[in-house]
């Protein structure tokens, strides 16, 4: 018998968490995933596996659309698809596109899979997201300063 959709994003998330890479993980209810990953903060990854989109809901606090930092990053999001990076950093369009969304300042980065590529998306979502906070501190260490109570070096 196949996996379902859910219990193969489950499996792979619970892969993060067995090398110690997500702390604290647990699924509150059906698809609703909470970690502590990145800068010590807790993620909250959402599944809809009806519209095949994972979510990292209000990932990056303090960005209002239409900034400069929004359209940075969403211009860095952009990029992920280029045929240029290497495999192992690009998100690929045949089998998944990102995308962010931004209320009240807060935006959400969603990744949508197509032709049921859960394993990939998971895995492809994680390193963008790792790939983003790299980004953030090389380009903009005062946005996580002020945002993420991040230490000044």
């Amino acid at each position: 018998m196949a996996k379902s959709q859910l219990q193969v994003i489950r499996e792979s998330l619970q892969t993060y968490a067995d090398r110690g890479i997500f702390r604290e993980f647990s699924e509150s209810k059906t698809g609703q995933f909470h970690f502590v990953w990145l800068l010590h903060r807790e993620m909250n990854l959402q599944v809809d596996t009806a519209t095949q989109t994972l979510r990292f809901k209000q990932l990056l606090p303090g960005i209002p659309t239409g900034s400069a930092l929004h359209a940075e990053l969403k211009k860095f999001l952009t990029e992920r698809h280029d045929r240029r990076l290497p495999e192992h950093r690009r998100v690929d369009r045949r089998r998944a596109e990102v995308s962010c969304s931004s209320r009240g300042g807060m935006v959400s980065i969603s990744l949508k899979v197509k032709k049921n590529q859960y394993t990939y998306g998971v895995n492809r979502l994680v390193n963008l997201i790792h790939d983003l906070f790299v980004y953030l501190r090389d380009k903009h260490p005062d946005y996580l300063v002020e945002n993420f109570d991040v230490p000044q070096e």
